[in-house]
């Protein structure tokens, strides 16, 4: 089960000669089981061996993506590659591989650029040209009797082409630098125009008419600069007038061909890139083979160069080295020139890294884990019971037949490969979450007797209605869940509400005893018989003693029947005289005698008042008789990748370094204890977390009652106050005012309980999951085995 602890790892040194360390590290990327360990972290990039290379990479990659925004510009589908280890032993080559990518992609990019540029002038000319004969068009209108008249008083004239959407900052510029001696027309040109940036704008032609004038004019001429504006002459005689817009007509033909030439010329330039030349696009292989290359030098930085030859160290899963060995023993073999590297196995005192075997059912329940933090190496894995434990948190608040049908149907739509391709695609990893979460909402909405705010009858009520009255059938049960009789009763409410209390802290105490068991679980797999004995026995017997007893209680309240309801007593007010009261007897006991209640609670009170001492100072009185025995005692440094040691592996190694006999007992040695008083405070400290964290975190799984409750309710509240008269009313009207009253019930039904609520649900359980389960047992200082694999290169596709 790897799931349930860590995989057994293996310390190895490994040894590349230079001058094969690119074929040895291409041989190590088809596995998915080296861990190679930075030989030095804080060293930069760029002091590195192959730093060089990596930035090469980086540049191709640069132009890769350019070539790539030019397809989308003229929007060319490329296709993706379906398998990446596939293509990548398809096109397997040498070191000098990326050179030849290097210089094929350069060659392409500096092609593109270049017809880039061609189509960038041509458009320019193209525009230009076109705004020359629009103010040629356009100047007739201008020649006004009003334009000759200000000629004769000695006016000068400008025109020229602005976009639209500057005219009013253009006039307003003008009118203050001439302090108003000026006057200005606009006409707008029709036809709107491509920029070299693609931007398709707007423009009109303007004419200004100013008093003579040097200053005038140099002002208004660093303006129509400052605009990125046009300038042109209009000719004097309508002759020459003519003959100027009959050649730029012929002068934008030839533009717009050389254009339209050049374009389609880019278009089949790309459309080639994009053909599938082995099981994707040209550019998509490119990009990978190019990652791939960068993703090589950039482990092969992992490692110390001496001399000619690379030292590192690796983790291997158990049973990986003879793979290894045999594939570098084929490399020697395939090539006598290429000497091999070697792997050699050997001891350290580093942690290893963790690692577990997933899929795409169990990932998802991991991630939540990880977001937490990492397990520790071979501490129990709380992602197994995560599967189970989480969807069923969620559907205990989330609990009703009819949503949980929908989100099992989405479940059920995600595993399809149409959702894939759909807009939910970034929902699809979470697809068997979302099925077990649905499954367990059905599972609860069962319990509930809840299908949309409406009860179901399916194995039939065990309460007659009499005289307006329920009477119980003698020696009937409900099959399963909650009767139905009880939703047509006055205090339905009342009724559920102590329910779900009752049974979220039932799940809640369930919960976290489970949590504990795997505490001592894990004392034992380390060997840490202290913590085994000083910590999970006090802890089991204190939380099972108090809160164990109460759900005993809740238990034996159900299974007894009173025949007033007045006679039963209160639980809590049980539990309450248990700790104030303890020598009373109980006034209504739920025992057969109120002494023999009183003398189990007093039993029970008795161990949870010893266990608490037991927690606080077993471990500082033992650690200190250890000390004094052990005065020569040598801390073993340890170079575990987090702050925190792990302990059993401590101790493991100073046993060995004193070859002496000691006590059964392992002692816990932590590198920030091991001051007597440091443990003191440090053990104080988890003692009153935990002594009040049991009651705070019991306290914390009602939210199991309040959302659930608060559910129900929403969906009672949107069903009344929609179709539920129309539907109580029947007949032809009724049907209408259903039809009619629907879409706002589907709509109030998917946006608040389906999105909203569920995701409240989620974060709540996601609280309950972090804090009050997996504080009991779970350390979270470890770091994961992050596989040297070509499968971790993605494609575009899948970063999209």
């Amino acid at each position: 089960m790897s799931l349930f602890r860590s995989e057994q790892m293996e310390f190895y040194n490994l040894v590349i000669p230079r001058e094969s360390a690119w074929d040895v590290m291409n041989t190590l990327g088809y596995f998915d089981s080296v861990h190679i360990i930075d030989y030095d972290p804080t060293l930069p990039q760029i002091n590195r061996p192959f730093s060089n290379y990596v930035k090469r990479c980086d540049d191709v990659l640069q132009k890769i993506e350019q070539i790539d925004s030019e397809m989308r510009n003229f929007k060319i589908e490329k296709s993706y590659c379906p398998d990446v280890i596939d293509l990548l032993k398809k096109r397997n080559g040498t070191h000098k591989q990326f050179e030849e990518l290097e210089q094929d992609i350069c060659k392409v990019a500096d092609d593109l650029e270049h017809q880039q540029q061609t189509m960038n002038s041509l458009q320019e000319k193209k525009n230009t040209i076109r705004e020359n004969l629009e103010v040629l068009r356009n100047a007739v209108a201008f020649q006004n009797e009003d334009s000759e008249e200000a000629s004769l008083l000695g006016f000068q004239k400008m025109v020229g082409v602005i976009l639209k959407e500057d005219e009013l900052r253009f006039k307003r510029i003008i009118f203050r630098i001439t302090k108003g001696n000026i006057h200005v027309e606009i006409m707008d040109i029709q036809e709107q125009f491509i920029q070299q940036d693609r931007r398709i704008v707007q423009k009109c032609v303007f004419m200004l008419f100013y008093p003579n004038g040097d200053l005038t004019q140099k002002k208004i001429q660093r303006v129509i600069e400052s605009f990125s504006c046009n300038k042109f002459d209009i000719p004097t005689s309508s002759d020459q007038h003519a003959q100027r817009i009959a050649m730029l007509e012929n002068q934008l033909n030839e533009a717009d061909q050389l254009l339209h030439l050049t374009i389609t010329q880019i278009n089949k330039r790309l459309q080639d890139l994009a053909e599938i030349k082995h099981n994707c696009s040209w550019i998509e292989e490119m990009r990978i083979l190019v990652t791939k290359e960068k993703y090589l030098y950039m482990n092969l930085n992992m490692l110390n160069m001496t001399n000619s030859v690379f030292h590192g160290q690796i983790w291997l899963p158990q049973g990986q080295d003879q793979k290894i060995q045999q594939a570098l023993r084929s490399l020697h073999g395939n090539d006598k020139q290429i000497p091999s590297g070697q792997i050699q196995e050997c001891q350290t005192q580093l942690t290893p890294p963790t690692y577990y075997k997933l899929n795409s059912f169990t990932y998802p329940f991991q991630e939540i884990v990880n977001t937490y933090g990492i397990p520790r190496y071979k501490e129990i894995n709380p992602g197994l019971s995560t599967i189970i434990t989480f969807p069923f948190l969620v559907g205990v608040m989330f609990g009703d037949v009819g949503h949980g049908l929908l989100l099992f149907v989405c479940g059920l739509y995600l595993t399809t490969e149409d959702a894939r391709k759909s807009i939910f695609s970034g929902i699809v990893p979470m697809r068997y979450m979302i099925l077990l979460i649905g499954f367990f909402a059905c599972y609860n909405g069962l319990i509930y007797n809840d299908f949309l705010s409406i009860g179901l009858n399916l194995f039939g009520s065990c309460y007659n209605l009499v005289d307006g009255e329920y009477e119980l059938q003698e020696d009937c049960v409900y099959k399963f869940g909650i009767d139905p009789a009880w939703g047509a009763s006055a205090n339905q409410l009342t009724f559920m509400n102590s329910f779900k209390m009752k049974l979220a802290v039932i799940i809640g105490v369930t919960h976290m005893t489970f949590g504990i068991i795997l505490k001592g679980f894990n004392t034992l797999h380390f060997k840490n018989y202290m913590d085994f004995f000083c910590e999970f026995i006090p802890q089991f017997l204190l939380l099972l003693c108090s809160f164990g007893y109460m759900d005993f209680l809740l238990f034996l309240k159900w299974s007894t029947k009173f025949e007033d309801t007045k006679d039963a007593p209160s639980v809590i007010t049980t539990m309450i005289d248990m700790v104030l009261r303890p020598f009373d007897v109980p006034e209504k006991p739920l025992f057969e005698s109120g002494e023999q209640q009183r003398s189990i609670q007093l039993l029970l009170l008795t161990i949870i008042t010893f266990c608490i001492p037991i927690m606080l100072i077993t471990k500082p009185f033992i650690f200190s008789l250890h000390k004094k025995n052990h005065h020569q005692y040598q801390q073993i440094p340890s170079q575990v990748p987090d702050e925190d040691a792990n302990l059993e592996q401590l101790q493991h190694d100073m046993q060995k370094e004193q070859s002496q006999p000691h006590s059964k007992l392992s002692i816990q040695q932590h590198n920030e204890h091991d001051d007597i008083g440091e443990l003191i405070v440090h053990q104080s400290i988890e003692t009153i977390e935990f002594v009040l964290g049991s009651v705070s975190n019991t306290a914390s799984y009602l939210r199991l009652w309040a959302l659930s409750l608060a559910h129900s309710q929403l969906a009672e509240v949107f069903f009344s106050m929609t179709i539920a008269s129309h539907i109580g009313e029947g007949g032809f009207f009724g049907t209408i005012g259903s039809v009619v009253q629907f879409p706002g019930f589907a709509l109030a039904t998917f946006g608040v309980l389906m999105c909203m609520d569920l995701m409240e649900c989620f974060l709540h359980a996601l609280r309950l999951q972090w804090v009050e389960f997996q504080s009991k047992f779970y350390k979270a200082d470890g770091y994961l085995f992050k596989a040297y694999s070509f499968t971790n290169i993605k494609t575009n596709e899948e970063d999209d």
